[in-house]
C-alpha cells in the first residue's frame, strides 16, 4: 500500500469513529434519522425541470423573520455594513412563500444555509452569504434551525414548489494562509492559521477539521491542498488546486474528502427533503469528481444521485457555477462548461450547469447595445455545444455580479427577461428583480442593508406584474419550455431586429426584439412552408395585440417601434391575407457590391420599378433613412459616408425599403477598415498613486502583491471622424481574479465634456469629488474587470452615475503591454460634427460593490490614509483638451 493510500485510509477510519462528534457553531446534526418526524411532504418526486421557474434568494438580504437570531455577540452582526450580517433568516423565507409563488415561481434557490466562518478578520469580511463554510451538515444559528429548513421544505412542496440547496465542495472558510514565499516541496513554510476567525478557528465537522499541516496527523490525512491563493488563473494545477479568494482548497481527490461531503449533501436529501443542488465554484475541482459525488455505490455514502433516488426524485436536478464569459462570437468559456456536463468520451456527469456565456451576452446586447447578431451566435452556439440546454440555469444578474439596473435601464432589463422566459434554459430570477434593486445585495425587508427603511414585497410593482405576465406566457406555450429556437433576424453590425422561432411538436412561437433606441426594420423574415400563416400576437411591449396573415411563401418585412418586443403565435390557415404585404408590382434592388470590404465610402446603387422613391436603410436603422429616387431608368446612386463605422469586425447590411408597399430589397453587406487617426498623447507622472493629498495606502490583500497597479503613466487619444478611442497605459495590469474584461483591481473612470452643449454635471457619482477646472461631463464610462457601463448626464448626481448610453464603449486590453483601450461610437456620443474642444479627465479607482470605501487604515480590500467622504480616487490627468 502506498503511503498516500496509507493516510487516506487512515483518515477515513478517523473520520468513521467522529462522523458525529462534531460540535458546530449552528444547529447540531441529529444524531439518527429516528429522532426527526418525516413528513408526508417531507420527500415528492421530481418535477421536469425544464418547466420550472426559479426564484434566487440570498437568505441574509431577503427577509428577517426571527429578530432573536440575528446578533449572536461576536460582532458579526450589523445592517448597516456591507461586509456582516443583516438578519435573514428560514423563517423570513417562510413567510415570503406566497409572494414568490404569486411571482409564477416555481422553485426557490437559496444561498447555503449552513454553518458558516462568520468573520474573517484578515480580510474584514463575513460569511453572511453562506459560501465559507465550518460545519456542512449543520443550519448557520443566524439562520435558525434545521426544523426551520424541514418546515419550508414542506411548505414548499404543499405549494406543488420545489427546493434547491446550495452546496460547496471546493473549499471552506478562511482558517489558514500562507504569509511568504509559498515552497510547494515544504508547504509548512509560511503557513499560518488564521487566529482572527469567529467563531471557530477551524471546521468543526470531521474531517474538515484536520487543517494544520504543521501537525503530522493532519498532514497525513490529506484533507487539504496546502496552497496558497490562484496566481494564474491560466494554470490548471492553481486552479483546481490551490485557493480561491483566500478560502481553503479540499483535496477532493482524497477518497475521504469525497466520501465525507457525498455523506454531507445527501444528508440534506434525506432529512429536509431538497430537490436539487446548484454547485458552487465547479469550475475548481477537476470534472470527473461529480461522477463520483453523483453515482458513488458507497453503501455508507453513496452518491447523492443514489439518494435522491431512494426518496423517490429520478430526476434530482445539479447545475454548477462556472464562472466565464466568452468574448463576441468566442466559444472557448462554453466548451469548458460542456466539459462539466459530459466528458470526452460522452459520459454524462452534471445535467446542468449556468449559463454564463448567454449572461455575458445579454449584457453587451441589452445594455451595451451591441449588435444583436451576437446574441444570434450566442444561442446557435449554446445549441450546438450542450447536449441539454434545456436543464442549464439561465439568468441576467445575481449575486456575484452588478445587477443589470447599474447600468442598464428599465426596457433593456424587461427585454433581457423576456429572452430568458423565451429560450431553453431554467430561468432564475434573482431577488428584489420584481422590486427594481439596483444594489447587489441589499435587502428586501426593512431593517436590513440598503432596504432604504422599508418593506419591499410589492405585489402590485410594475415589475412584479411583468414578471408575473411573462412567466404566465411561458408556461401557456410548451415551445417556450422545451421547443428548438431557430434564429430568423439579427443585426450584424448595431443594436436591432432580433428575431427566433420557438419550434416544437404542434406549436411554433416568433420572439421578436428592437434593441435599439430608435425604429428598425425587420426584413426578409422566411418560412419554409408552402401553407399562407397567421400570426397571432400574444404577447407585447405595447400592451397591444395584432394579427397578420402572410401568402404561401411570403417573406415578413415589418418595422419595428423603438425598444419595441413581442411574441407571435405561428398558425397555418387557409385565410386570405387581409393586407398585403407585398406588391408584385413593385421591385426594389441594390447591384451586388464590387467588394465586400472597404476602407472609406462605399457607393450604393441600384434600380427601383413601380415607385419613384424608397428609403436606404443602414443596419436597419429607420430614424436616418436615406430617401433615394430612381431616375427616367430606374436607376438611383448614393454615396455613403462609414466615418461612424469605425470597427472592422462588424458586417453591415443595406437593405431598399418601401414603407408604403411593404416591399424590401435583399440585403447587401460589407466591412469598413477605417484608419484611426492619432489626435495627442500625454504622460503622467510615474509614483503619484497616492490620491489627492499623497496620503493614500493600497488595500492590504496578497492578490494586489506590490503593484501599482492604479498608476497612470500615459493617454492616448484617437479619432475616427467623430468616433473617440483612448488608450490608457497603466503602470501595472492585474489579473488576480480571473476577471471578463481582462483586468481587476481597477477601476478606471472617464469624463467627457461636448463644447457647445449646456448642462452636464460636475460630481463625480459615488466617489465623493468634483471635476476639476470647472469642467463639465455629458458622458461617462466606469470599466472595471466586470463591467464596462457608459452614462450621459442626465439625472446625475454624487449618488446617481446618470442614464445608461447604448451602444456602450468597446474594450480592448493589452496585458503585455499595460494598456486599456476604449472605443466609443459617434452615435454615443450624439453624433457631433467633430470632437475638437473635447475635453477628457480620467481617474484610477478600485471597485467591488461599487466604488471600494476609503478609512484610516487599509483593510484587505479598502483603501486607507483617509475619511470616509473624502475624493475616492488614486490617480488623476489633467482636463485633456482635443485639438
Amino acid at each position: 500500500m502506498s503511503s498516500s493510500l496509507h493516510r487516506y485510509y487512515a483518515a477515513a477510519l478517523f473520520f468513521a469513529l467522529n462522523l458525529c462528534a462534531c460540535a458546530p457553531s449552528g444547529t447540531e446534526a441529529p444524531a439518527s434519522t429516528e429522532s426527526i418526524q418525516v413528513s408526508p411532504h417531507r420527500h415528492i418526486e421530481s418535477p421536469d425541470w425544464r418547466d420550472q421557474i426559479v426564484y434566487f434568494v440570498m437568505i441574509d438580504r431577503f427577509n428577517d423573520g426571527d429578530a432573536s437570531n440575528n446578533d449572536q455577540g461576536t460582532g458579526e452582526y450589523d445592517p448597516n455594513d456591507p461586509a456582516k450580517f443583516s438578519g435573514g433568516d428560514l423563517a423570513g423565507v417562510i413567510r415570503q412563500i406566497d409572494y414568490i409563488k404569486g411571482l409564477g415561481a416555481t422553485a426557490l434557490w437559496m444561498t447555503p444555509p449552513v454553518a458558516n466562518q462568520w468573520w474573517d478578520g484578515m480580510i474584514q469580511y463575513g460569511g453572511y452569504h453562506g459560501y465559507w463554510a465550518e460545519n456542512f451538515k449543520a443550519i448557520d444559528a443566524h439562520f435558525g434551525q434545521l426544523q426551520d429548513y424541514q418546515r419550508l421544505a414542506e411548505l414548499l412542496h404543499r405549494q406543488d414548489m420545489y427546493l434547491i440547496h446550495d452546496v460547496v465542495v471546493n473549499h471552506t472558510g478562511n482558517f489558514f494562509d500562507y504569509n511568504g514565499t509559498y515552497d510547494a516541496a515544504d508547504p509548512t513554510q509560511h503557513f499560518f492559521i488564521n487566529d482572527d476567525s469567529t467563531p471557530v478557528k477551524a471546521p468543526t465537522q470531521p474531517p474538515f477539521h484536520l487543517n494544520d499541516i504543521r501537525n503530522p496527523e493532519h498532514r497525513e490525512a490529506g484533507i487539504y491542498h496546502w496552497t496558497p491563493i490562484i496566481r494564474d488563473f491560466g494554470d490548471i494545477e492553481q486552479e483546481k488546486n490551490w485557493q480561491l479568494s483566500n478560502l481553503d482548497d479540499l483535496n477532493t481527490d482524497n477518497p475521504v474528502v469525497r466520501r465525507a461531503l457525498r455523506d454531507s449533501y445527501g444528508y440534506w436529501i434525506k432529512e429536509v427533503g431538497v430537490d436539487a443542488f446548484r454547485i458552487d465554484t465547479a469550475f475548481y475541482v477537476y470534472p470527473e469528481f461529480f461522477h463520483d459525488f453523483m453515482y458513488s455505490d458507497d453503501p455508507e455514502a453513496p452518491g447523492v444521485m443514489r439518494v435522491a433516488e431512494q426518496t423517490g426524485r429520478k430526476q434530482f436536478h445539479l447545475f454548477g457555477e462556472g464562472f466565464g464569459i466568452d468574448r463576441a462570437f468566442d466559444d472557448s468559456v462554453t466548451r469548458k462548461i460542456d466539459g462539466y456536463m459530459r466528458d470526452e468520451t460522452g459520459r454524462k456527469l452534471l445535467p446542468g450547469m449556468v449559463n454564463f456565456p448567454l449572461y455575458g451576452t445579454i449584457q453587451d446586447v441589452f445594455i451595451r447595445g451591441r449588435p444583436t447578431s451576437e446574441m444570434r451566435y450566442r444561442i446557435e452556439t449554446m445549441m450546438k455545444a450542450h447536449e441539454s440546454p434545456h436543464l442549464m440555469s439561465t439568468f441576467v444578474d445575481n449575486h456575484d455580479v452588478e445587477r443589470f439596473l447599474a447600468s442598464g435601464d428599465i426596457t433593456g432589463f424587461k427585454q433581457a427577461l423576456t429572452l430568458i422566459m423565451t429560450l431553453p434554459g431554467i430561468p432564475t430570477i434573482y431577488y428584489g428583480t420584481e422590486q427594481l434593486l439596483t444594489e447587489q445585495r441589499a435587502a428586501m425587508f426593512a431593517g436590513g442593508y440598503q432596504s432604504g427603511g422599508k418593506d419591499r414585497f410589492d405585489r402590485q410593482a410594475p415589475m412584479y406584474k411583468f414578471l408575473q405576465e411573462v412567466i404566465a406566457l411561458r408556461k401557456h406555450y410548451p415551445a417556450l419550455r422545451r421547443g428548438t429556437p431557430k434564429l430568423v433576424a439579427d443585426n450584424p453590425a448595431a443594436p436591432g431586429a432580433l428575431a427566433y422561432l420557438m419550434e416544437y411538436p404542434q406549436q411554433t412561437l416568433l420572439v421578436v426584439f428592437n434593441t435599439a433606441d430608435q425604429p428598425t426594420l425587420m426584413s426578409n423574415v422566411q418560412w419554409q412552408t408552402t401553407q399562407a400563416l397567421r400570426l397571432k400576437e400574444v404577447f407585447s411591449s405595447a400592451g397591444t395585440r395584432h394579427e397578420l396573415t402572410l401568402k404561401p411563401g411570403q417573406v415578413l418585412n415589418r418595422e419595428l417601434a423603438a425598444r419595441e418586443f413581442s411574441v407571435w403565435e405561428v398558425l397555418p390557415t387557409t385565410d386570405k391575407p387581409e393586407v398585403a404585404q407585398s406588391s408584385t408590382s413593385v421591385t426594389l434592388s441594390i447591384d451586388p457590391l464590387p467588394s465586400t470590404s472597404y476602407v472609406g465610402d462605399v457607393v450604393l446603387e441600384g434600380s427601383i420599378k413601380g415607385l419613384n422613391t424608397a428609403k436606404l436603410l443602414i443596419n436597419g436603422n429607420l430614424a436616418d433613412a436615406i430617401s433615394v429616387q430612381a431616375d427616367s431608368n430606374g436607376r438611383w446612386q448614393y454615396r455613403l459616408d462609414t466615418s461612424s463605422m469605425i470597427n472592422p469586425n462588424q458586417t453591415h447590411r443595406v437593405v431598399l425599403w418601401s414603407e408604403k408597399t411593404g416591399v424590401a430589397s435583399s440585403a447587401q453587406e460589407f466591412t469598413v477598415k477605417r484608419q484611426w487617426q492619432p489626435i495627442l498623447q500625454i504622460s503622467d507622472a510615474a509614483g503619484d498613486d497616492k490620491g489627492p493629498f499623497a496620503r493614500y495606502r493600497y488595500p492590504l490583500d496578497a492578490s494586489w502583491g506590490t503593484s501599482k497597479g492604479l498608476d497612470i503613466q500615459n493617454v492616448s487619444v484617437f479619432t475616427s471622424g467623430s468616433a473617440l478611442k483612448v488608450s490608457v497605459k497603466m503602470a501595472e495590469l492585474v489579473a488576480a481574479w480571473n476577471p471578463v474584461n481582462g483586468f481587476d483591481h481597477l477601476v478606471l473612470t472617464m469624463f467627457i465634456e461636448m463644447p457647445e452643449r449646456d448642462a452636464g454635471a460636475r460630481a463625480l457619482p459615488f466617489q465623493n469629488a468634483e471635476l476639476p477646472d470647472n469642467m463639465r461631463w455629458h458622458y461617462r464610462l466606469r470599466t472595471h474587470g466586470w463591467s464596462n457601463a457608459l452614462f450621459s448626464a442626465k439625472g446625475a448626481g454624487p449618488e446617481n452615475e446618470g442614464t445608461p448610453v447604448s451602444p456602450g464603449a468597446e474594450i480592448e486590453v493589452d496585458r503585455s503591454a499595460k494598456t486599456i483601450t476604449v472605443s466609443i461610437p459617434a452615435k454615443s456620443l450624439g453624433n457631433p460634427p467633430s470632437l475638437s474642444g473635447v475635453k477628457l479627465y480620467l481617474n484610477s479607482w478600485d471597485y467591488g460593490e461599487g466604488y471600494r470605501p476609503l478609512g484610516e487604515q487599509p483593510t484587505s480590500h479598502d483603501f486607507g490614509g483617509g475619511r470616509a467622504d473624502e475624493p475616492r480616487w488614486m490617480d488623476q490627468t489633467k482636463v485633456i483638451v482635443l485639438p
